[in-house]
Protein backbone atom coordinates (compact mmCIF):
# COMPACT_ATOMS: atom_id res chain seq x y z
CA UNK A 1 0.00 0.00 0.00
CA UNK A 2 1.36 3.39 -0.98
CA UNK A 3 0.37 6.49 1.00
CA UNK A 4 0.38 9.95 -0.45
CA UNK A 5 -0.29 13.39 1.01
CA UNK A 6 -2.22 15.85 -1.14
CA UNK A 7 -2.80 19.55 -0.61
CA UNK A 8 -5.14 21.32 -3.02
CA UNK A 9 -7.85 23.92 -3.44
CA UNK A 10 -11.42 22.90 -4.18
CA UNK A 11 -14.16 25.20 -5.48
CA UNK A 12 -17.18 25.20 -3.15
CA UNK A 13 -20.20 26.43 -5.12
CA UNK A 14 -23.04 28.20 -3.29
CA UNK A 15 -25.38 25.39 -4.43
CA UNK A 16 -23.65 22.99 -1.99
CA UNK A 17 -25.09 23.60 1.48
CA UNK A 18 -22.89 23.33 4.56
CA UNK A 19 -24.66 20.14 5.66
CA UNK A 20 -23.55 18.47 2.40
CA UNK A 21 -19.99 19.86 2.42
CA UNK A 22 -18.40 16.73 3.95
CA UNK A 23 -19.92 14.48 1.29
CA UNK A 24 -18.87 16.93 -1.45
CA UNK A 25 -15.23 16.94 -0.25
CA UNK A 26 -15.04 13.15 0.14
CA UNK A 27 -16.52 12.56 -3.33
CA UNK A 28 -13.83 14.81 -4.81
CA UNK A 29 -11.09 13.08 -2.82
CA UNK A 30 -12.24 9.62 -3.93
CA UNK A 31 -11.36 10.63 -7.49
CA UNK A 32 -7.72 10.87 -6.35
CA UNK A 33 -7.50 7.63 -4.31
CA UNK A 34 -8.74 5.85 -1.20
CA UNK A 35 -9.27 8.41 1.56
CA UNK A 36 -7.51 7.70 4.86
CA UNK A 37 -7.82 11.11 6.48
CA UNK A 38 -8.57 14.67 5.44
CA UNK A 39 -9.06 18.13 6.91
CA UNK A 40 -9.90 21.66 5.83
CA UNK A 41 -7.00 24.08 6.20
CA UNK A 42 -8.55 27.30 4.91
CA UNK A 43 -11.68 28.77 3.31
CA UNK A 44 -11.50 31.91 1.19
CA UNK A 45 -13.86 33.87 -1.02
CA UNK A 46 -13.13 33.39 -4.70
CA UNK A 47 -11.73 36.34 -6.61
CA UNK A 48 -13.41 35.13 -9.82
CA UNK A 49 -16.99 34.63 -8.60
CA UNK A 50 -18.95 35.82 -5.57
CA UNK A 51 -20.93 32.53 -5.52
CA UNK A 52 -17.88 30.30 -5.04
CA UNK A 53 -15.55 29.82 -2.09
CA UNK A 54 -12.12 28.20 -2.25
CA UNK A 55 -11.49 25.42 0.27
CA UNK A 56 -7.92 24.29 0.92
CA UNK A 57 -7.90 20.59 1.77
CA UNK A 58 -5.06 18.42 3.06
CA UNK A 59 -5.53 14.65 2.85
CA UNK A 60 -3.72 11.33 3.12
CA UNK A 61 -4.65 8.84 0.41
CA UNK A 62 -3.87 5.16 0.03
CA UNK A 63 -2.97 3.90 -3.45
CA UNK A 64 -3.32 7.32 -5.08
CA UNK A 65 -4.42 7.55 -8.69
CA UNK A 66 -1.83 9.13 -11.04
CA UNK A 67 1.05 8.58 -8.64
Amino acid sequence: MKLSRVDFYLDWPASIKIINLRRFIIENLKKKGRVIRWYIVDIKNSVDSPNIKKIRVNAVLANPINS
